[in-house]
């Protein structure tokens, strides 16, 4: 993987009025106290906006940051292009977030790819993705470049064996919170949260680029692992559309054996296995949910669900994957009612469906702080 690469400060910020119009920005920068608790965003840092957005969450809940890097992302860093310049001012973006939150350059690595680059993706090459969206006037007000990049960072636990927290942060057209700004900002808060708790594993947070293409980001990571790395991995957890539904789902198994042609684990009702480790996870959830504190769902045959963590399903380990829907009949596994459309926008989310927003935030970043707490037997 290519070392960090030199990123200029970030650009002068534009923000839109709600899902529309142009505006100005009062972001700025805030201190990283020492505590485990997050830091305070001053109500100045909100969006100039008709009427500021109020979050159902208080200072040091789960989601509280979360929400802050929402709004920022709907307002000033939507359509997500992949292969675009606005892809490339969200990864530049990502970097500096991750740098005013505490972490050292020396920790992040900026991996970059081009659109032909050969990868093992079980689509082939974006190209054909990349025509549709040209066609469709996705990339209309956008620059086309021929490369994007993930965005990993390490953080280094009291064992060489890791594991891999991963979220896509370039999406088709619209404000994408639900796809998948829910997963950026989960990764982020969670990364804050777990400098300053004492972990047994390596956590390697990746930001894949050029997920909306054939998951180019995850499948060019993969196949840029060294077999110590490999060796090393113990579970890939993977985040995306946890805003789509009310129901919070999650799921956790792997594949002992791969079919001769991979995408066909995607069809019907696919086998898979059980190990120590995903029965561990499973007991973290029904604790949590027992608790009261989460309603957590368990749907263990949709970790073929069609994102990133497929990528990693041949390496035999267990993938995980969190994302919300609406209830759906065994064995289907997502019903979503923004996904891919206008509506996939902050504003939208918290007009009609008051809650979700925090609740996904709250509910999943409890959940992987708990699950990344812990030392499993295997």
């Amino acid at each position: 993987m290519k070392k960090l690469l030199s990123l200029g400060v970030l650009l002068v910020l534009l923000v839109l009025q709600g899902c529309g119009a142009n505006g100005e920005d009062a972001n700025g920068a805030y201190d990283v106290p020492e505590t485990t608790e997050p830091p305070v965003v001053e109500e100045a840092t909100q969006p100039e906006r008709g009427e500021p957005r109020v979050f159902d969450v208080a200072p040091g809940e789960h989601g509280y940051l979360g929400v802050q890097w929402l709004a920022h992302l709907n307002d000033v860093l939507p359509n997500r292009l992949a292969f675009s310049d606005r892809e490339l001012e969200t990864a530049e973006w990502l970097v500096e977030t991750l740098l005013e939150i505490g972490f050292d350059e020396s920790q992040i690595e900026v991996q970059t790819f081009r659109y032909d680059a050969p990868t093992s993706s079980w689509w082939g090459e974006p190209t054909w993705h990349i025509e549709w969206f040209e066609e469709m006037g996705y990339y209309d007000g956008l620059e086309w470049i021929y490369y994007s990049q993930n965005v990993i960072l390490t953080v280094p636990g009291q064992s060489e064996e890791t594991m891999i927290i991963g979220a896509h942060y370039d999406g088709v057209g619209y404000p994408g919170i639900s796809d998948n700004a829910s997963g950026i900002v989960l990764l982020l808060e969670n990364a804050y949260r777990m400098r300053n708790i004492d972990h047994y594993y390596t956590l390697q947070y990746v930001f894949f680029g050029a997920e909306e293409v054939g998951l180019i980001g995850a499948f060019y990571f993969v196949d840029n692992m060294t077999d110590e790395e490999i060796d090393n991995l113990i579970l890939m957890i993977n985040a995306d559309v946890m805003m789509d539904g009310p129901e919070l789902i999650y799921a956790i198994a792997y594949r002992d054996e791969m079919p001769e042609f991979p995408e066909e684990i995607m069809w019907d009702d696919p086998e898979f296995s059980q190990n120590a480790l995903t029965e561990q996870v499973e007991s973290i959830a029904q604790v949590l949910n027992a608790s009261g504190r989460t309603d957590l769902i368990s749907r263990p045959h949709a970790f073929t669900l069609s994102t990133d963590q497929l990528a990693f399903i041949p390496f035999g380990i267990p993938v995980m994957v969190f994302y919300a829907s609406h209830p759906v009949e065994y064995p289907f596994v997502f019903v979503g009612d923004v996904l891919h459309t206008a509506d996939d926008c902050l504003d939208f989310l918290m007009e009609n469906h008051p809650g979700r927003v925090e609740h996904a935030l709250y509910g999943f970043g409890l959940f992987l702080e708990e699950i990344l707490s812990s030392e499993f037997e295997q």
